[in-house]
């Protein structure tokens, strides 16, 4: 079997195994396949320029934050991402999006990309959000009670989860499954 190439996102979390300075050396390659400056990284990833000026100079002597990583990687991934006639945004528990078996798709005569943005918490949830809209997502797919917080200051079109009577069917057989297993 024959292994592919790691992608950008994969070697930037290796060099950031690694050390600060392999971090900020392949960050520098990143940033030149992509035709990035340190502003328009920083702006396109929620960061400072500032921010992204020490990390590409290896840190300063001060360790990455995860957050700074999740950010960087966040944003390239998505730049690496396949495109489509839209991109559709879901936020939801990891287990769901585990369970979504494509990331592109053809409804109505379009080519969709589906973008997946975890979230264990309402805060979580506005901040894949804010994410989300950042990344140019032409909508967002969530649960009811994120979408009507989200909704207050996304500007991209929401709309909820649909639970019908046969997830919920489905759902009710599995705690029943597990309740009676125990």
């Amino acid at each position: 079997m024959q292994m592919s190439e790691p992608n950008t996102c994969e070697r930037l979390i290796a060099a950031a195994m690694e050390s600060n300075e392999a971090f900020a050396e392949e960050l520098k390659q990143a940033m030149k396949k992509y035709g990035l400056t340190a502003k328009e990284l920083g702006e396109k990833s929620g960061l400072s320029q500032s921010l992204i000026n020490k990390v590409i100079a290896g840190g300063g002597g001060r360790d990455l934050r995860v957050s700074t990583l999740r950010s960087i990687v966040c944003y390239l991934r998505d730049l690496e991402s396949p495109r489509g006639d839209l991109v559709i945004g879901v936020i939801a528990a990891r287990p769901i999006l585990d369970s979504l078996r494509k990331q592109q798709l053809t409804l109505k005569g379009k080519r969709i990309v589906v973008r997946e943005y975890p979230a264990i918490s309402i805060e979580d949830a506005i901040i894949s959000a804010i994410r989300a809209e950042r990344s140019k997502v032409h909508g967002l797919v969530c649960a009811p009670i994120v979408a009507s917080i989200i909704e207050k200051f996304i500007r991209v079109p929401i709309i909820t989860i649909k639970v019908d009577e046969t997830n919920l069917l489905d759902s009710i057989s599995l705690l029943i499954d597990k309740i009676t297993y125990e």
